[in-house]
């Protein structure tokens, strides 16, 4: 398993009268805040706005992206086993856009200057924490998080938050090899797979959590709208997803403008619902998903400044086993939630 980690600063201050230094209480960096934007009403708040990402070239924006995952696992056979695990991952991230065309396409290199992982799992503990975890063993164990540390990667990115690239990755896959020690051990063709991996499994996501896709067109107050994603396979069946948005409110943040945006989603589930392979048949019922949300998009500075996701994921299958070396009946039942924090600094 993998975790994440904790910066502390500490600042001086001067009280009452004396000239003596007292140590103010260190806050602690990845400590996230889930309440709402403060904002006062607009005076025009029925008005249609365009939605469009607006990062400046050579300005630094820093983000701090949490995800908390709790899940639980129950599987019954002969025995009951239950495995319970809650962690919490986050980022703090640091973008700086180096190019933005007459299209407005951002391009954008991206920093991971700290992680840190804390988890649970069954009464036992997990702590990661960049610059902090120091032995070999752990640092090993945990080398996915720490070759993302200070190495920087470059994506391309439009207006509407559609991602057109993710490139500069060699550096992170260079450094997650050497600390795996598989640096002179993989040809060419495991190594673009496992950049392909890290593009697409770890990298994408978390950008998706600062670049949601936005409406073309001009929106206002209760206007919806929705993008289909790629279907894509899970377990034995084929799942489209639709994201759907809603324009809440449309309000003040200091001298900015804000608009609130809430989303759901909806799932579309299809194939059979049976497997069977070396005599082991397995059914499964077709899973459960949730997804809610709500994000604050900032159309004065074009950036989202704060959102919060959270996600729900049930599965269910049973297996039955009968082949002259193993005749058993068994099940496996999984609830995943995620919520995920995004906070600009």
């Amino acid at each position: 398993m993998k975790y994440i980690l904790i910066l502390l600063f500490a600042t001086l201050t001067v009280t009452g009268c004396s000239s003596k230094k007292q140590p103010v209480e260190k806050a602690d960096k990845f400590a996230f805040d889930t309440s709402a934007v403060k904002t006062t009403p607009s005076a025009e708040p029925n008005k249609s706005v365009l939605l469009e990402y607006k990062l400046k070239k050579g300005k630094e924006y820093k983000y701090r992206l949490t995800t908390i995952t709790r899940s639980t696992q129950t599987i019954k056979a002969d025995t009951t086993m239950v495995q319970d695990v809650i962690q919490t991952l986050t980022y703090i991230t640091d973008l700086k856009p180096v190019d933005v065309d007459k299209e407005g396409v951002m391009e954008i290199s991206i920093t991971f200057t700290n992680i840190k992982l804390v988890a649970e799992a069954n009464g036992n503990h997990f702590l990661y924490e960049s610059g902090v975890t120091k032995d070999s063993s752990e640092i090993l164990k945990y080398a996915d998080y720490e070759s993302m540390i200070n190495n920087p990667f470059t994506i391309r990115v439009n207006k509407d938050g559609e991602l057109l690239e993710i490139f500069r990755t060699d550096r992170m896959l260079t450094n997650l090899l050497d600390i795996q020690g598989y640096s002179d051990s993989l040809n060419s063709a495991q190594k673009k797979e496992l950049k392909n991996n890290l593009i697409e499994g770890v990298l994408k996501p978390l950008i998706f959590q600062i670049f949601r896709k936005l409406p073309t067109h001009k929106v206002a107050k209760d206007s919806t709208w929705e993008f289909k994603q790629s279907a894509s396979r899970f377990m034995v069946f084929i799942m489209q997803n639709t994201n759907i948005y809603r324009f809440k409110f449309l309000a003040n943040f200091g001298n900015d403008e804000v608009v609130q945006i809430v989303d759901g989603m909806k799932t579309e589930i299809s194939g059979g619902n049976t497997f069977t392979e070396k005599g082991v048949t397995y059914k499964f019922d077709k899973p459960k998903t949730e997804a809610n949300g709500m994000m604050f998009f900032n159309i004065t500075e074009g950036y989202v400044q704060k959102a919060k996701r959270h996600t729900r994921l049930s599965i269910f299958f049973t297996m039955d086993a009968n082949t002259p070396t193993l005749k058993q009946k068994g099940s496996k039942k999984a609830v995943i939630d995620n919520t995920y924090i995004l906070e600009l600094l």
